[in-house]
């Protein structure tokens, strides 16, 4: 039995470049881990199934679930006769933009490269992952990246420091893909002016943090206004700069010391059930014998 601590994340950072032939949008974003994690357990069987247990009824224990897509990818690839139980008990929320399903699969990947003694380079893990989603690389790196094209193409940066940070998940769920439907052509290339990756290669945290961006946001806002709500609070509290991250709906707020977070986490509590209070980190995946 293997157990691993699967990390969320953030984007600081989201631009959309266009459209592309296979209807994906070409992006250019910068993701950042968070100490916000999911605990997953493999254990490896001999009847050669793949079988999934969640703590959270919302998430698929079919071959819709990422994990599962990740452990089967695996099997078929490398021949693999064993069969897995994946055990996840959810922290992270779904549906969120914090890449929690992303993670979790980048956790199995490792995981079961180990489980099975399959020996893989990096390389190899980041192959895999791709197959997946395009957010799975970038979590089994972890750390500071800036992530282009759908998001596979990783350019490893400084880390991001960053200690007090407040994340709200309000009540409803946003899907990726209805968020990029949604988007259109005036919101392409909005932030092609931004300085925050120049900030990040010089170790600037606080120009940094006033720099944050996200496209996405003026699509999520038309349908749910309350985020703007949730910022402006944010910044009403101390917050330097609060986005929403990847395709939503979760919205976070850069503090800059404990006290003002800890006012804000007060008044959000009162509103929301979904309230974390977390920090940056520089690892996607940690694995425990």
């Amino acid at each position: 039995m293997i157990k691993l601590y699967s990390y969320g994340k953030i984007n600081l950072f989201l631009d959309v470049k266009g459209k592309l032939e296979n209807s994906y949008h070409s992006i250019r974003t910068v993701m950042q881990s968070i100490d916000l994690y999911d605990e997953i357990q493999l254990i490896s069987t001999e009847d050669n199934k793949i079988l999934i247990e969640c703590n959270s009824p919302s998430i698929p224990l079919n071959e819709e679930n990422t994990c599962y897509k990740a452990a089967s990818h695996i099997k078929e690839k490398y021949h693999i006769n064993s069969g897995v139980i994946i055990k996840i008990n959810k922290v992270i929320p779904s549906e969120a933009g914090l890449a929690g399903g992303s993670s979790n699969s980048a956790a199995v990947i490792k995981g079961l490269n180990k489980l099975w003694k399959l020996n893989l380079s990096v390389e190899e893990l980041l192959s895999i992952g791709v197959n997946i989603g395009a957010d799975v690389p970038f979590c089994i790196n972890g750390g500071t990246y800036l992530a282009e094209g759908i998001g596979e193409k990783l350019t490893k940066l400084n880390d991001f420091k960053w200690d007090y940070i407040l994340l709200i998940k309000p009540e409803f769920s946003m899907s990726t893909a209805f968020v990029y439907n949604n988007l259109t052509t005036d919101n392409y290339n909005l932030h092609t002016n931004n300085k925050i990756i120049n900030y990040i290669k010089h170790d600037d945290y606080l120009s940094t943090a006033k720099s944050t961006a996200n496209t996405l946001e003026r699509v999520v806002e038309k349908f749910h206004p309350e985020i703007n709500d949730i910022k402006n609070i944010m910044l009403q509290e101390g917050a330097i700069s609060s986005l929403m991250t990847g395709s939503g709906s979760a919205m976070y707020g850069l503090f800059p010391d404990i006290k003002s977070l800890n006012s804000a986490y007060d008044a959000f509590k009162g509103i929301y059930h979904q309230v974390y209070m977390t920090r940056t980190n520089t690892f996607g995946v940690k694995i425990f014998d």
